[in-house]
């Protein structure tokens, strides 16, 4: 129920961002991306194990990916007994609906007290470099936020934490081009598994070359319906639902986001991860899925 309640108000704060071009958007991601680089950037000590961290976040502009860096040595100072982890992955590799901050009560590696960011990633696409080697990627990321900066200021953690959503959400926007970008997007995007906050689960295959199947199942496993979006010259949406089959042409207008529309039906598609479907005057908001496979502690 909790996990609901995030993934509902999240949903509704998206929806209170308002549409900005991409050129707005990417001065707000810049200056984003500027502030977590000089807040994310610190240095911490474990007083159990009796090790200095040093936490580093930078954004890479040229592969457009972050890498954070955690070096533990003796002393701040030291050349020699240093060790290295590095996380590498894309902002949009992200997942904004996952970010979770918890207390910290104790004392363990990099983790320190003081409060944890929790950040979930889909397909296993953070790399993960130890001592200069690779080994398994993993599919979520935490950043330890020492109890004295929550000393010197409030809500500090829970301020990172919103401006790593903005520059997910900014990094993953979707806008309107020209008809034929439109439909490149929306075929590399649509195929995969979205959530409704009610429970319902958007399960969506390209069965052919942009021909799209779309089957609406409910949390007890029940087929509600069944839709078939076909992407040409036009966008074509065939839907079979307990009220009968439909049709639907749909075209492109003229707002910043990238939005569908006939009469009856509107498709807004706001990100890479998230897609608004709305007949008549009802949103159903759709969530690209995400599960968690792995134990916390096997990364830490």
């Amino acid at each position: 129920m909790k996990n609901l309640l995030i993934f509902t108000i999240s949903v509704f704060l998206s929806l209170m961002v308002g549409a900005q071009t991409k050129y707005e958007d990417s001065l707000r991601l810049e200056s984003t991306i500027d502030w977590l680089e000089d807040k994310l950037t610190y240095n911490y000590y474990n007083e159990n194990d009796d090790e200095w961290w040093i936490n580093r976040f930078t954004f890479n502009k040229g592969s457009e990916s972050v890498t954070i860096k955690n070096i533990a040595s003796p002393h701040l100072e030291a050349v020699t007994d240093k060790t290295y982890l590095q996380l590498n992955f894309r902002l949009q590799e992200l997942n904004p609906y996952t970010i979770q901050i918890a207390e910290n009560e104790n004392n363990a590696g990099r983790l320190v007290k003081g409060k944890t960011i929790r950040i979930g990633a889909y397909n296993k696409s953070i790399k993960r470099v130890k001592n200069g080697r690779l080994s398994n990627n993993q599919s979520f990321l935490y950043l330890s936020i020492p109890h004295f900066f929550e000393d010197s200021l409030q809500n500090y953690t829970e301020t990172i934490g919103l401006r790593l959503e903005e520059a997910i959400r900014l990094s993953t926007r979707i806008y309107n081009q020209s008809h034929q970008q439109n439909m490149a997007s929306i075929q590399s995007m649509l195929a995969g598994k979205f959530t409704e906050p009610s429970g319902n689960t958007w399960i969506i295959d390209e069965i052919f070359n942009k021909t799209f199947e779309v089957s609406v199942v409910s949390a007890s496993d029940d087929l509600l319906a069944k839709h078939f979006v076909q992407l040409g010259d036009e966008l074509i949406v065939n839907s079979i639902t307990g009220e009968g089959m439909s049709q639907f042409a749909l075209s492109t207008s003229d707002a910043p986001e990238m939005t569908y529309t006939s009469k009856e039906l509107t498709i807004l598609f706001r990100n890479t991860n998230e897609f608004i479907w709305t007949i008549g005057s009802t949103p159903v908001i759709l969530v690209r899925d995400w599960r968690e496979e792995y134990l916390e502690a096997k990364y830490r």
